[in-house]
């Protein structure tokens, strides 16, 4: 047996299988979370799926005014599937909730990227059936004005961790929201940064 200081020991370590992914250093990047216009709302969304086995899913989300004060959020759990189409779910949500209060305009925002590209006309590929996304189409032209933007989830705070919440206290509030929710958006107030890494 070879000694623990034999320097061939670990060598067929020290080389990367031809099938790696090239390594390319990260920047930081600093993500936040913006206002809509005067007059107009921000819909944030989020979705989570467990797969640990126990079928948990939910979805959550926050409708906010133009001084970012949360006017209605959301926490509900859902039917287990795959991140494309809960994130739908969560976004056809907050849309008809958007709805319910007769709001105008609208800014939709989530970190789901190819979701919201497939909504903006941006890409073909779709993770999710036809039918949730002509509802989606649907919905997104009841509005007078509508813009669906993308955000890193860093800067989508307050929708994910309404995703959390759904798990053990799930709900819909109308101006009071639970603490830990109505810290997040004050931060987004505040204009707080958040770094994120990403890749070159």
């Amino acid at each position: 047996m070879a000694p623990p200081n034999d320097p061939n020991l670990y060598h067929h370590t020290s080389q990367l299988s031809p099938w790696a992914r090239p390594y390319h250093p990260g920047r930081v990047v600093m993500v936040q979370w913006s206002l809509p216009p005067h007059g107009w709302y921000k819909l944030n969304f989020d979705g989570s799926v467990y797969h640990d086995g126990s079928a948990r899913a939910s979805i959550g989300g926050a409708i906010r005014d133009s001084d970012g004060r949360v006017v209605l959020a959301f926490a509900e759990p859902t039917e287990h599937s795959t991140v494309g189409i809960v994130e739908a779910r969560a976004m056809a949500r907050v849309l008809r909730l958007a709805l319910g209060l007769n709001l105008q305009r609208v800014v939709v925002e989530g970190d789901d990227l190819m979701l919201v590209r497939l909504l903006r006309g941006e890409d073909t590929r779709t993770r999710i059936p036809v039918a949730l996304q002509k509802e989606i189409h649907g919905l997104l032209r009841c509005f007078a004005g509508c813009d669906v933007r993308h955000v890193y989830r860093e800067g989508n705070q307050v929708a994910h961790t309404l995703c959390r919440q759904a798990y053990h206290c799930p709900g819909v509030w109308v101006g009071t929201v639970p603490s830990v929710v109505f810290d997040k958006a004050e931060e987004d107030r505040r204009g707080v940064l958040h770094e994120r890494s990403v890749v070159r």
